[in-house]
């Protein structure tokens, strides 16, 4: 497949290059609005502008219901997991609390049969083989089985909290496009398809050369933002013997030479958009022969973490005590846009989470203890909340 020569490098999508390729005979770009081929190439941009804006419409409604409907389904997991963790954990808490009243009443109810005169039938040593067995049988065993059985019911019910957070962040998100977007009628696209049609008509469009196949290769399907990469743009079924030019453009902005081979750099987190246009020689001017595209991940150089600042004690005053925390992102980068998840724990009725998405949260605490706060932060990328970290900040009440 023919490279155009390197002298005469330039952008097909508006210069006409003579069949005896060579910067000075090219043509101009008025020749070329006036034969109306820059029309040409403003309609398929709009086109291609209609397709895909109706295309992400589609996908962000036809997401929604399988979005609302694991989130019912991870509210209705969570309504039946925390009932049962208050449940455990208060239960742990008495029986913990009986094991330290027993343990604290051992030593004296030792002493006492001890000092019975008839210990067979002293009642102090009958109150001694209750307890002793009240201690072995019941407490301790049961104890033991909830200590272990708390933890895995603590982190699967924090797992369901944390991807319910992420899942109706993103289901905001597409909320938010519907209401706000409008998606091109097909009566429109189809209207400017055959606008298009006819532009390409009046101006010898080679239809033949239209319908070529294009694919794009690369090296890497995605790597971290900075990194290089090598595209390669393969026709299926090229003409024998004919000419062909590439245009390349990398989140809408052209890059490289007109060869079927480019070097690029990925150049932000998330999807990029990598588009190829091949052009053929043909009928003394240059047509376009196919267009492809796919996207390229990008993942951050720079891993982001995130912490939290507050107060390490806050002291109850006239029945309440109120602590300010603030999340940080480090490093923050200039016009992102981050969003953050709260909740705390070590209240007796187990842990809560707060409504909250922006980077500040307030407590008021009546009861002193130990607790935490916690917050999962969030970026957003190409419409999409990709998640940065977490964190947790301790702090006592008294």
């Amino acid at each position: 497949m023919a490279a155009l020569p390197l002298r005469c490098l330039v952008l097909l999508a508006l210069t006409v290059i003579a069949p005896v390729a060579c910067a000075a005979h090219a043509q101009g770009i008025d020749d070329l609005g006036r034969t109306g081929r820059a029309e040409q190439a403003a309609c398929r941009h709009r086109l291609a502008q209609m397709l895909d804006e109706a295309r992400y419409y589609d996908r962000m409604k036809a997401d929604l219901p399988g979005m609302e409907k694991q989130a019912a389904e991870l509210r209705a997991r969570l309504e039946g997991l925390s009932p049962k963790y208050r449940e455990l954990t208060e239960k742990l808490a008495a029986l913990d609390a009986e094991h330290k009243a027993l343990s604290a009443d051992l030593p004296k109810a030792e002493k006492d049969c001890r000092e019975a005169w008839l210990p067979s039938l002293s009642g102090a040593c009958s109150r001694l083989e209750r307890m002793t067995r009240r201690l072995n049988e019941d407490v301790n065993p049961e104890l033991a089985r909830l200590r272990t059985e708390l933890p895995p019911l603590a982190q699967e019910q924090q797992e369901a909290e944390n991807t319910l957070s992420v899942l109706q962040m993103n289901l905001q998100s597409r909320r938010n496009y519907a209401a706000r977007a409008t998606r091109p009628a097909d009566a429109e696209i189809a209207e400017q398809q055959e606008r298009c049609r006819a532009l390409e008509l009046s101006t010898g469009r080679d239809s033949e050369a239209s319908r070529s196949a294009l694919e794009i290769a690369a090296s890497a399907q995605e790597g971290i933002v900075g990194d290089g990469i090598v595209l390669h743009a393969r026709l299926v079924s090229p003409a024998p013997g004919a000419q062909y030019g590439f245009v390349w453009s990398l989140n809408g902005r052209v890059f490289g030479g007109n060869g079927d081979r480019v070097k690029a750099t990925i150049p932000g987190e998330g999807t990029n958009a990598v588009r190829v246009a091949a052009w053929r020689w043909t009928g003394g001017q240059w047509i376009k022969a196919a267009e492809a595209s796919r996207g390229i991940t990008g993942r951050a150089r720079v891993q982001q973490t995130v912490a939290i600042t507050g107060p390490l004690a806050v002291t109850i005053r006239n029945g309440a005590g109120r602590g300010d925390f603030e999340a940080r992102i480090a490093p923050e980068v200039s016009g992102e846009l981050y969003g953050f998840t709260w909740g705390a724990v070590g209240d007796p009725q187990g842990p809560v989470t707060f409504n909250n998405q922006s980077n500040t949260q307030g407590l008021t605490v009546t009861t002193p203890g130990r607790y935490a706060v916690q917050v999962h932060a969030w970026k957003l990328v190409n419409g999409q909340w990709v998640f940065i970290g977490k964190a947790s900040h301790p702090f006592t009440v008294r």
